[in-house]
């Protein structure tokens, strides 16, 4: 369930190598007796079954804000949210979205970062409704699935709102895929139509062929300078049209109706559609709204509007349902940019006060090294926002550093999750300083850990299991593959998200590292985000990437992928040696280290290990 192709972890963290101000470290050299201390005050402080901490000042404390842990009904050991459950509002994701446009209807919705061309919120919800009786008269039926293979344009918002009020389920496909990988999930999802954009149209309208049904629409946001298939419709017709077509009608509708469709594991495996309804959604908004400072992500007011740049792509749940949905509810400004390119993003910066970001770590550390990059240029910003690959605190205190930012007027939260969750699951607090901390679950969120040998629950910090999560964010399961969605849902209700967690004295939680991406030596379990987090703070490294190779003695051994900084110069033995020492005998780099002038990573950030094994574990 890889978040990034579509669903892995939102940030798979090294937290074993690093320690920050304050922040709780799992070096060797502390002492087990340390956290045996630490369990005793754990389980002397439990009050009928609850342990208790106060997340607001990450002390042990009785405060009502408290991290608790809960026997369930089979002795089960529970992780509760800090936070007071909450209600939901019942109703379509869309009028969710719209609902308070009336406030601000005359302020930008949405702008292209490239081209300038922008929707005032009245527009846009205008827009999407045109859209939506388009669809409608085309002869969509609700329920119907359409697929948007689009990259972040202003329209991707109104073709996807649009699509959801005339009732259809909407599978994002990513805009990068192949012919054959296009084909793949139009089959798999039952897709009856899509819309694209000028740029891909020609490789889109191959993967239809012989695909979908004939005589299916295929709508395309043209651009005036590129030349569109003769069969596409263009998209502004769609718009057109529906100004004078009857209004949307009434259709029976369910709360936990499906209402999106995107796309999971594609990094481990054949991808699965993960059936997530309106109320999956609408949680998952409202529970990370419940569970932030106030003055995270400020409502739109008569003075004040949030200016934030949506780069991180909407095909995606992050970019879908972490960023784009619940802005737009907000009433924030989304900058659009159809791909990330230096200048495009330098240019957003330049001519926009953008207040907050949401963004991957390679987002944060070309942030942190490219020249063209000044301080002017983040100044405005006052939250940042990261997950989706690993992130070592080293990564955050080196942007901090270069700017010489004051950690009070710009903070930094990481977040985790899966397309699985909607995707966010577990959130930091604006004071924490943990930065490859990922926090404590978030507003109606429960979470477990098991350990990998007894399946039992694990109540020792420190001590690392696979993470489980519950909670109405959760999907429905997996659309036509029941086999998988019992390997994945427990009966009553858990998911297993396939990543390795632990939590420290406080119950903070870290991610160490996937499940299936664990590289096993002689029995002993290696982390790959661990070693690519100490790899990265050589001097002479950019980047890094771990996978095992296999070896008859040891099973597998750990083989480091390098990419150095401009200008620089490492031999093998001088990277083996920077590690040895470090970290445990079992984990040295026995598998040798290989330089590339680049590391495969998906749209997101995260490393394609796969792609590494298939090119060079020989």
């Amino acid at each position: 369930m890889n978040l990034f192709h579509i669903s892995s972890s939102l940030s798979i963290l090294n937290s074993n190598t690093i320690t920050n101000r304050g922040e709780y470290s799992k070096k060797k050299k502390k002492k087990m007796t340390t956290l045996r201390r630490g369990t005793r005050q754990m389980w002397n402080l439990m009050e009928n079954g609850k342990i208790i901490r106060d997340s607001s000042s990450r002390s042990m404390s009785t405060e009502p804000r408290t991290t608790r842990i809960q026997e369930g009904k089979n002795g089960e050991k529970i992780f509760k949210s800090p936070f007071n459950n909450m209600n939901y509002p019942t109703m379509p994701l869309h009028e969710f979205v719209w609902e308070n446009t009336g406030k601000w209807g005359d302020k930008v919705a949405l702008k292209c970062g490239v081209t300038g061309r922008r929707y005032t919120y009245a527009g846009a919800r205008d827009a999407s409704n045109w859209v939506a009786r388009s669809l409608l008269n085309m002869g969509f039926k609700a329920g119907d699935v359409i697929a948007l293979v689009l990259p972040n344009l202003p329209e991707t918002a109104i073709a996807f709102l649009g699509s959801v009020e005339a009732g259809l389920i909407v599978t994002t496909v990513n805009p990068h895929y192949t012919v054959d990988e296009i084909r793949r999930q139009l089959i798999n999802s039952g897709a009856k139509g899509v819309i694209t954009n000028a740029e891909i149209a020609p490789v889109v309208l191959n993967a239809t062929r012989e695909t979908l049904p004939s005589k299916s629409p295929f709508i395309v946001i043209d651009d005036a300078t590129l030349p569109v298939p003769s069969e596409s419709i263009p998209f502004k017709d769609l718009i057109d049209r529906g100004k004078s077509l009857p209004p949307v009608p009434n259709h029976p509708w369910n709360f936990d109706d499906v209402v999106v469709l995107p796309y999971s594991s594609g990094t481990t495996g054949l991808s699965k559609g993960v059936m997530l309804s309106h109320k999956n959604l609408i949680a998952n908004i409202q529970q990370v709204k419940a569970s932030t400072d106030d003055n995270v992500w400020k409502e739109t007011t008569e003075t004040h509007q949030e200016i934030a740049p949506l780069l991180l792509p909407t095909f995606h749940i992050y970019g879908m349902n972490a960023v784009m949905l619940p802005n737009l509810k907000l009433g924030v400004q989304l900058i659009t940019l159809p791909k990330f390119t230096p200048q495009w993003f330098i240019d957003v910066f330049e001519q926009n006060k953008v207040t907050c970001f949401f963004l991957v770590p390679p987002l944060l550390l070309f942030l942190a090294t490219a020249p063209m990059v000044a301080k002017k240029h983040i100044e405005s910003i006052h939250v940042m926002t990261s997950g989706a690959a690993p992130l070592a605190g080293t990564d955050v205190e080196r942007f901090y550093h270069r700017f010489d930012i004051d950690e009070t007027k710009l903070q930094f939260i990481q977040g985790y999750g899966l397309t699985e969750s909607s995707p966010v699951t577990f959130l930091q607090t604006l004071k924490s300083k943990k930065y490859a901390s990922i926090g404590n679950p978030i507003c109606d969120t429960e979470a477990r850990l098991i350990d990998l040998s007894t399946q039992e629950d694990i109540v020792t910090p420190g001590k690392t299991g696979e993470l489980w999560v519950r909670g109405d964010h959760v999907m429905k399961g997996y659309y036509n593959n029941e086999e998988a969605t019992k390997n994945t849902l427990t009966p009553d209700g858990w998911l297993k998200t396939g990543d390795i967690a632990y939590f420290d004295e406080e119950l903070d939680f870290y991610i160490t590292d996937r499940l299936k991406e664990l590289i096993k030596v002689k029995g002993f379990q290696v982390p790959p985000a661990e070693l690519e987090a100490l790899l990265r703070t050589h001097p002479d490294i950019e980047e890094a990437a771990v996978i095992g190779i296999p070896d008859e003695r040891s099973g597998e051994l750990p083989r480091a992928f390098v990419l150095l900084k401009k200008d620089k110069t490492l031999k093998e033995k001088d990277v083996q040696d920077f590690v040895k020492g470090k970290v445990s005998e079992y984990k040295e780099l026995k598998g040798g280290v290989i330089f590339v002038h680049t590391i495969p990573k998906n749209p997101s950030g995260k490393i394609l290990r796969r792609v590494l094994k298939e090119q060079y574990a020989k």
